[in-house]
């Protein structure tokens, strides 16, 4: 595996851990390993296997794909947890709050062109 995925996911990691509250040790417990092995993904000297991956996945409440949809290759720490909190948003809301959500990107993009 690349060194700039294990980053990349331990980055994701982190931001979904942290917007959940959780510290290291509780997501550790919460998926039976330890600590050590989250601090090491979360700085990306470890990659999870995907059993582990999967574990962290359940925990934080997120789809594995969550881990891995990386359009850019060095995006910051501050882009991926503002990224994860509005994946998070999104999942929570019914088509009515979607739909009310793509005009306000529309709105939001075009008054960026201008």
């Amino acid at each position: 595996m690349s060194k700039q995925l294990k980053q990349n996911i331990g980055l994701r990691v982190k931001a979904a851990r942290t917007q959940q509250g959780l510290t290291q040790a509780q997501l550790a417990e919460a998926i039976d390993k330890a600590f050590e092995t989250i601090s090491n993904i979360e700085r990306g000297k470890t990659a999870p296997n995907f059993s582990t991956l999967y574990d962290i996945a359940n925990v934080l409440g997120l789809p594995m794909r969550e881990f891995f949809d990386v359009d850019e290759e060095d995006l910051t720490d501050a882009r991926q947890r503002l990224l994860m909190q509005v994946n998070s948003m999104i999942a929570q809301m019914d088509d009515r709050q979607l739909n009310l959500l793509l005009k306000l990107g529309q709105v939001l993009r075009e008054d960026g062109e201008s």
